[in-house]
């Protein structure tokens, strides 16, 4: 008899245990989610202060990773010039802004020799090519990042000249009100420029990072019908 009392009483305390462990369960995931709250997150940690801009890193998929700032990009531009003469280094483009439409000339570099030529970047360097190898450069980008964390990006084929061949421009002189070249004060010491575009959203200004990369392998799996 002493035995069988005890079973309905074992099956009492059972039953309060299987209720109790989800609520121990979500007081420990309540002091975990607070606790990971609390971590810094890698947008804080590396948030980005704005300002003018001195010089910029080029680097990523390319050989020559190096930094540029206003007398350098001016040696290259002269020495692009000396090396093929017709190299086009000064832009005139129109494009729409916040307070209105605008029309500047600028002078510069372009985008595909800075990453391209033995006197700066010295070429691409193969990168992600996914499971497809074939023009792999297809698949690369570069990211123009400003001091405030803006970026825009363009791709390798709109700048490779056997594909769109745009004429994009990494500026740094610009001709003022008056007729004459001046430096780009108000936007950082260089910019970049994209003829063609209607609205000015990739015409980053204060550029702090010009960096070659690819596109990852896609994550869908392939289907066959």
């Amino acid at each position: 008899m002493r035995f069988t009392r005890q079973i309905p009483i074992a099956s009492f305390l059972l039953s309060i245990l299987v209720l109790w462990q989800p609520s121990l369960a979500d007081s420990r995931s309540d002091v975990h989610w607070n606790k990971e709250e609390k971590t810094p997150s890698i947008w804080e940690k590396n948030k980005c202060p704005g300002g003018f801009s001195q010089s910029f890193r080029l680097g990523g998929e390319l050989k020559n990773p190096t930094i540029y700032n206003l007398q350098n990009l001016r040696n290259l531009r002269d020495a692009l010039k000396k090396q093929n003469p017709p190299v086009v280094t000064e832009i005139t483009v129109s494009f729409q802004t916040g307070s209105g439409p605008r029309t500047e000339t600028y002078y510069g570099v372009p985008l595909w020799e800075l990453i391209n030529n033995p006197k700066a970047g010295g070429g691409l360097k193969p990168g992600n090519s996914g499971l497809n190898s074939k023009n792999s450069f297809l698949r690369q980008y570069v990211l123009v990042e400003a001091t405030d964390c803006y970026g825009a990006v363009v791709a390798i084929g709109e700048i490779q000249p056997n594909f769109e061949g745009k004429k994009v421009l990494i500026a740094f002189e610009k001709k003022g009100p008056n007729g004459k070249v001046v430096s780009l004060i108000d936007e950082g010491f260089a910019r970049l420029v994209v003829p063609g575009d209607k609205a000015g959203g990739r015409y980053v200004t204060n550029v702090r990072n010009i960096l070659i990369l690819s596109a990852p392998a896609s994550p869908l799996k392939p289907k066959y019908f």
